[in-house]
């Protein structure tokens, strides 16, 4: 059994390595960037969509190859203006946006993305309201990464946009009215880490697979029973989460300030590999009892998953610094939420004699069934379960 473990342990990690390379965009957490800057009477705005959610809304691969040509995208600039064009309103709709310059491809380490550079003439004031709603009928997970700047030099405003929250109304910068930077409009970026952790499945059903046996102890003569008080789960769960959450802040941060960048390509099927060990290990273990120390050494994979948008956003090192501070506190805050509901529902099921063969052992096998589909999905980047 220990040998057969052991090839199978090996081949998911020659899976990950022959196909890191490979793209592997399902996952990535739909973001635009948004870079605006007033000049007098002057908006001018660069506005980065990622051609995968194009694609996605407007069917872009004609050939269906999974690979889209400069071709495919160029046949189809004028709906995909007729598209996004009217889902960016500004002063609604009294700065009327229109196009500065042809657009083009940038290619970025999640992929590549159409850049429209857009222009409007209009009195802006000394506030901007604007009106975000790209893929807000389709795509729940979307937010527009919005950068302000003003030509006085003064620190720019940054703000993450919710296409279903409505209109916002955002002070230039260096402005009277402008809103401080130390606490970026209500704390956005604290909202977008609960909702990241939220909506990540994968990220959830990993800290499902480690909180399932915290209710058990094995017996000396071997099985499982029910742990006696709340306080023998609770408190060995809290050092395992512990270790991840450190793990994944430390890569959080490496990974936003671009001091260690790892590809999406390479992290996201990492992910669904964490996954499948820490299932694998409910069912017999392969970590061999040092939960804590593999829950630090996934948690540094998982943190790199959280990273991307922030890095994009290349704010000033104190604008940054909170930013990111308040992303990492919405992370934890969402991670503590998870935890809590889930081992309540198990303590409550603890005592139930079914509970290690269906709940831990069929819970864990599901899980592993779960991963492995997203680990395929994310190496051939195909589309099979409905959420990823």
């Amino acid at each position: 059994m220990q040998h057969r473990e052991r090839i199978a342990l090996f081949a998911l990690l020659v899976i990950a390595l022959l196909f890191g390379p490979a793209p592997a965009h399902a996952h990535k957490a739909s973001d635009a960037y948004l870079q605006l800057q007033r000049t007098g009477d002057t908006i001018d705005l660069r506005w980065d969509i990622a051609l995968r959610d194009l694609d996605a809304v407007l069917d872009l691969d004609t050939n269906g190859d999974r690979k889209l040509s400069w071709g495919e995208v160029r046949t189809r600039l004028a709906d995909i203006r007729a598209y996004a064009l009217p889902r960016l309103r500004l002063q609604q709709g009294r700065c009327a946006l229109a196009e500065a310059q042809a657009p083009a491809v940038d290619d970025r380490i999640d992929g590549a993305y159409l850049v429209m550079r857009l222009q409007a003439r209009c009195d802006a004031g000394t506030a901007l309201d604007i009106d975000y709603r790209l893929f807000r009928e389709v795509d729940p997970t979307h937010r527009g990464l919005l950068r302000v700047e003003a030509a006085s030099g003064a620190q720019p405003t940054v703000l993450s946009l919710d296409p279903s929250a409505g209109a916002v109304s955002v002070a230039w910068p260096g402005s009277s009215d402008a809103v401080d930077t130390a606490t970026p409009h209500g704390g956005s970026f604290f909202r977008d880490g609960i909702h990241h952790i939220l909506i990540g499945y994968d990220h959830i059903l990993f800290l499902v697979c480690l909180l399932l046996p915290a209710v058990l102890r094995r017996r000396s003569s071997g099985g499982w029973e029910p742990v006696l008080a709340w306080r023998e789960a609770v408190w060995p769960m809290l050092g395992i989460v512990t270790m991840f959450t450190i793990a994944h802040s430390i890569t959080l941060a490496l990974a936003a300030l671009k001091i260690v960048t790892v590809s999406p390509r390479i992290i996201e099927p990492g992910i669904a590999i964490t996954i499948m060990l820490a299932a694998i290990d409910n069912i017999h273990p392969v970590l061999r009892g040092r939960r804590k120390l593999f829950s630090f050494l996934f948690g540094l994979i998982h943190g790199f998953g959280f990273a991307g948008a922030l890095a994009e956003l290349d704010l000033p090192l104190r604008d940054f610094v909170i930013a990111l501070l308040q992303f990492n506190l919405g992370v934890e805050a969402g991670q503590l939420m998870v935890v809590a509901v889930v081992l309540v529902v198990l303590l409550a099921l603890r005592n139930w004699q079914r509970y290690p063969a269906l709940v831990l052992r069929g819970g864990s096998a599901l899980a592993v069934l779960v991963a492995a589909i997203w680990l395929g999905e994310r190496v051939l980047d195909v589309k099979v379960l409905p959420f990823a």
